[in-house]
């Protein structure tokens, strides 16, 4: 009788952990830093970030590659300064009040940031609503740059209420400029 109720017991507790993990699985979720360019909504990993950075004045680097804006000193530490719109495919376009840079910590390179033309809210997303990229990248690609940059760059892209949020890949903003086209 005892082997039964253990037998009984076990069942109830596999049961219990299989609903505790399915709610696991719906309750994971990331975070994203969201900025707007050309009108379109992007994002990258909050945990990548390091800091948002209204500071516009950066030393221009002669005969590196367009995307390359320049450098920028932020309170000692030099920074490389790309322009993300180029790196996109986009036109490039004047920097205004809205600009700004977005900068990300030293785990992912070399210490960068990137310019964006506005810089939007944190969003938190289930991992089960971000689409896989290569699936998303066919629908995305006329929109933004060429499909080699999509593949490269871009990591998924999600339904938001009102938008569809692309998101990227910041540790490959670097190695898009250092490989080339």
């Amino acid at each position: 009788m005892t082997m039964a109720n253990d037998m009984k017991g076990g069942k109830q507790m596999q049961e219990t952990v299989a609903k505790n993990t399915d709610s696991i699985d719906m309750v994971n979720k990331k975070q994203f830093c969201t900025f707007r360019l050309s009108n379109r909504l992007f994002g990258v990993d909050i945990l990548d970030v390091k800091e948002i950075n209204h500071e516009m004045e950066f030393t221009p680097i002669f005969h590196a590659p367009k995307e390359v804006a320049g450098y920028v000193n932020i309170r000692g530490q030099i920074h490389l300064v790309l322009d993300l719109r180029l790196l996109l495919g986009f036109e490039s376009r004047e920097m205004d009040s809205d600009s700004c840079m977005v900068i990300f910590k030293q785990s992912i390179a070399e210490p960068f940031g990137v310019l964006v033309d506005k810089i939007g809210d944190v969003v938190e997303v289930a991992e089960n609503e971000i689409e896989d990229h290569l699936k998303s990248s066919e629908n995305v690609s006329s929109d933004i740059g060429s499909a080699a940059v999509v593949s490269n760059l871009i990591e998924g892209v999600c339904k938001l209420q009102d938008n569809l949020l692309v998101i990227l890949n910041a540790k490959n903003f670097l190695n898009k400029i250092e490989v080339g086209k």
